[in-house]
């Protein structure tokens, strides 16, 4: 990944998803009206499924123990 010094943080607004050919396009509006389109491969989505579950299981425990 980039540099931290090179990376831009957007709080998103909306995003959309659709399958392209042999790759999957995820439409994201920033709040601040930037628009990304990003190209990804089923495997990459995948993996980042699994990273957003394992932080959110981590969240759900987190409350649970509060």
């Amino acid at each position: 990944m980039a540099d931290k010094a090179d990376v831009i943080t957007y709080t998103i607004k909306q995003a959309l998803a659709a399958k392209v050919d042999d790759h999957i396009e995820i439409a994201v509006e920033a709040e601040d009206g930037t628009t990304l389109k990003l190209k990804a491969t089923a495997d990459q989505l995948d993996a980042l499924v699994g990273d957003l579950e394992t932080i959110l299981d981590a969240d759900d425990s987190e409350e649970e123990a509060a």
